[in-house]
C-alpha cells in the first residue's frame, strides 16, 4: 500500500504462473508467452462505519471498530479510510445498520464499501456477570447499494471474545467484500 494515496486507486500486480497446453496436430506444445501473466486488482477503499449502538458501549470503552480497520489493514489490496467525521457533520450516519440509510453517507464520501457494526444486544450495565456479548458486522457496495452479512458472533462470555473472533475471522469479511466486487 502507498503511503500517499491522493484518492487515485492504487494497482495491485499479482503475479501468476500460468503453464497451457496448446494442442498441435502430432504433439503438444508448451505456451511459455502465458508464464508469468499479471493480473491487475484494484484497490478497494474502505469506510468502517461508527457502531450503530455503540454510543452507550462506547462510553464504557469498548469499541471494535478500531479492530476490524486494523485488521484489514494487513491486505495488500485493501485502503482503509478514516472515518470522515468533518465531512459528515449534518449527516445521520449515527444508527445506521442498513443500506436504506447509506445514500446520504455515499454521497459525502468517496468509498468503494462501508461496513456497518453493531453490538447484537444492549449493554446490561447492572448485571455485567450476566451480559452475553455478540456483534454482527454487514458489507455495503457504494456503487450498487448491495449489502450482505458477514461474520457475526452472539452469546459470548466477555468483550474480548468479540476482538478475538473479529481477528480470527477477518479473511471471511475480505471475501464477503471482495465477493460484492
Amino acid at each position: 500500500m502507498a503511503c500517499n494515496t491522493t484518492g487515485k486507486k492504487n494497482k495491485n500486480v499479482i503475479e501468476q504462473n500460468v503453464d497451457s497446453e496448446i494442442p498441435d496436430s502430432s504433439t503438444t506444445v508448451k505456451n511459455t508467452s502465458l508464464l508469468n501473466y499479471k493480473t491487475i486488482v484494484d484497490t478497494l477503499e474502505i469506510i468502517v462505519v461508527q457502531c450503530a449502538n455503540g454510543y452507550e458501549y462506547a462510553q464504557h470503552g469498548y469499541d471494535f471498530n478500531p479492530i476490524i480497520e486494523k485488521e484489514l489493514h494487513y491486505f495488500e489490496n485493501i485502503n482503509i479510510k478514516p472515518f470522515p467525521l468533518k465531512t459528515l457533520l449534518g449527516v445521520p450516519y449515527q444508527g445506521v445498520f442498513d443500506k436504506k440509510y447509506c445514500p446520504p453517507i455515499i454521497e459525502k464520501v468517496s468509498a468503494d464499501y462501508l461496513i456497518l457494526t453493531r453490538f447484537d444486544k444492549g449493554l446490561g450495565i447492572f448485571d455485567s456477570n450476566e451480559q452475553k456479548w455478540g456483534y454482527k458486522l454487514r458489507v455495503v457496495n457504494t456503487k450498487t447499494l448491495e449489502q450482505v452479512n458477514s461474520i457475526a458472533a452472539h452469546n459470548l462470555k466477555d468483550y474480548a471474545e468479540i476482538e478475538k473472533h473479529i481477528k480470527n475471522n477477518i479473511e471471511q469479511l475480505k471475501i464477503d467484500i471482495e465477493k460484492l466486487n
